[in-house]
């Protein structure tokens, strides 16, 4: 429950907080996932090639550390994607109701053109 707090504060919270940690969600996930394809693509090569004396030698373990950078790189979108909601949810909630808007049309964040 810790951790739904901190993420409730993180999204919900003051809006420069929420935008310094989208900035910074933002950079780690590009940091993460640099090169990630080409490197899984480069260990799929080298164990196909050299089966399993590659495989013993190390390609496990690379590949079990790729798809670790692969899953903190997805949590980090994942926080990029939730402060953007937040900061938009206060964007829309801020805005002036217009001529003939309902309470239900006010709390969807859905826009039709």
């Amino acid at each position: 429950m810790a951790l739904l707090k901190l993420l409730n504060r993180l999204f919900h919270g003051p809006p420069w907080l929420t935008f310094v940690f989208m900035g910074v969600a933002a950079g780690s996930f590009a940091l993460c996932s640099f090169n990630l394809l080409s490197l899984f693509q480069a260990n799929f090569n080298l164990i196909a090639t050299y089966g399993a004396m590659a495989a013993f030698d190390g390609g496990v373990l690379q590949f079990i550390q790729l798809t670790a950078w692969g899953y903190l790189a997805l949590g980090c979108y994942v926080i990029f994607e939730g402060c953007l909601d937040g900061l938009l949810r206060r964007i829309h909630r801020a805005r002036p109701p217009q001529e003939g808007e309902t309470a239900a049309d006010r709390r969807s964040l859905r826009t039709e053109s």
